[in-house]
């Protein structure tokens, strides 16, 4: 009896994370290098990709498991979804050079929705990225869009009826000359309720400003209210970082706009700044000030003050504000990595270097604890042939429904930890046999089977092994 009682026990104490993941694979006909963009009630994901000479879109039924490649506009220069009215599910929708057109899955055609201008005269041949264009800012369950041009940004708002209304919102984009090949860069519109009137206001950050379109009913006003942040913002020209400037970044300080979404569940969009601090060229750090707004009579303001701070060491890739621990109020973390000059060098004598996972959850005050609560080490691998650095798989997978798991790449596997409330996630982890991309960054976290859980998607290119090449591989949290 004893013996059995000890063979239970011993089997309940065994770790069964690892069986909580179903494995698919999906063999497409190209590399996984592009974006990917999900349309849940179609059951279809989509997957771009691209080589020296080509580019592809696939999609990807998620029911059979199965790729099909779509022929693609010539003009084509953006891939998102967008619902349509009369439509039941999601569809896909390009921003090209002519407008936007919409993919009609049954007869496999493209149909334009609206003749558009935009920033992007010229067709990249070699790339079809993603881009946020498609939102829907008054709140009816259809999607509006939201164009860049070089001195206004365009936005359609869709009727039910499938027309389209317009409105054209001033904001110049940015210019950057570089001898004499220009480049734009468009400003990113932030989405508020400045007024506090029920309706979502479109914002773009000037200098230490706000330009501010309302909205109004059966529109947007086209006259901006500007809006004095006082937060120390670094000017638009100082923060323009460009070589032979002759600018010294001994001690350079920069303050820019990082993030504007409600942190702290109040339903108010707060202001979130990056401070980053230059020892040299090379060596910097990085903080983050959050600013909590505050609902006034008129309309919201940031105080001065930042009501919670994130120190942070290192160069830091895909800094992250997510739900960790299912309070409702965003944590905070980031992969970072320490990159002297010296520690340069020896990642490149050696072909790796180190990276930390750095955790900083937000506490009731709405403060950030001063150190990280929580740490993972990770490597990542340097190529000097190629000029390439390959991170390693850096995922969270965080869901209303389910506990947050932590996943880390490594070889053949991942290393997956579980969720623990006092340090965010257990220090131990168990192995997943699971292929990793060389690419690590690619993978990403959705809900492919809307089971309220967070699923991964890991993609591979012609540069991974034969037997995964060209392939996505899904990890179906259970």
């Amino acid at each position: 009896m004893k013996k059995r009682m000890s063979v239970l026990l011993a089997l309940l104490a065994t770790p069964v994370l690892a069986q909580n993941f179903v494995q698919q694979q999906v063999q497409l006909q190209h590399p996984a290098n592009g974006d990917m963009v999900l349309m849940p009630k179609a059951k279809v994901l989509l997957q771009s990709g691209h080589s020296d000479t080509q580019r592809w879109l696939s999609w990807v039924d998620l029911t059979t498991q199965q790729a099909s490649l779509l022929g693609l506009p010539a003009h084509a220069q953006f891939f998102q979804q967008a619902s349509l009215a009369g439509q039941a599910s999601e569809s896909l929708v390009l921003l090209g050079t002519e407008g936007i057109s919409r993919y009609d899955a049954a007869s496999q055609s493209w149909s334009r929705l609206i003749n558009t201008e935009s920033l992007y005269r010229a067709v990249d041949q070699k790339r079809l990225p993603s881009l946020d264009f498609v939102l829907d800012v008054n709140k009816d369950g259809l999607s509006d869009f939201l164009i860049p041009d070089f001195q206004a940004y365009h936005l359609y708002l869709q009727q039910t009826d499938g027309s389209f209304n317009s409105f054209s919102l001033p904001v110049q984009s940015r210019v950057l000359v570089y001898q004499a090949e220009p480049g734009y860069r468009s400003k990113k519109p932030y989405r508020l309720d400045l007024n506090q009137d029920g309706m979502t206001d479109i914002a773009f950050q000037q200098d230490d400003q706000l330009l501010v379109y309302l909205q109004q009913p059966g529109g947007f006003s086209t006259e901006p209210k500007l809006v004095e942040l006082q937060l120390g913002l670094t000017p638009d020209n100082q923060a323009e970082l460009r070589g032979g400037d002759g600018r010294s970044f001994q001690g350079l300080q920069l303050r820019r706009l990082f993030d504007m979404k409600d942190l702290n569940a109040d339903g108010l969009a707060d202001i979130v700044v990056r401070q980053e601090q230059f020892q040299d060229a090379v060596e910097q750090s990085y903080s983050y000030r959050v600013h909590y707004a505050v609902a006034g009579a008129q309309r919201l303001s940031w105080p001065a003050e930042p009501g919670g701070l994130i120190n942070t060491k290192g160069i830091q890739s895909e800094p992250l504000f997510i739900d960790l621990n299912g309070d409702q109020k965003l944590d905070f973390y980031t992969p970072a990595a320490e990159f002297g000059i010296g520690k340069l060098v020896r990642a490149l004598l050696a072909g790796t270097a180190g990276l930390e996972l750095q955790f900083f959850p937000q506490l009731a005050s709405g403060q950030y604890p001063q150190r990280p609560v929580y740490r993972q080490d990770a490597t990542a691998q340097v190529s000097i042939g190629s000029a390439q650095v390959n991170l390693p798989v850096l995922k969270v997978l965080s869901s209303a429904n389910a506990p947050a798991l932590l996943l880390i790449g490594d070889e053949d596997h991942l290393k997956i930890y579980a969720s623990a409330k006092e340090k965010l996630f257990s220090s131990k982890s168990v192995r997943l046999k699971q292929p990793v991309p060389l690419n690590g960054m690619t993978a990403e976290a959705m809900d492919l089977d809307q089971n309220g859980k967070m699923d991964l998607v890991l993609p591979f290119t012609h540069q991974d092994p034969p037997e995964v090449r060209n392939q996505l591989h899904f990890l179906l949290q259970q």
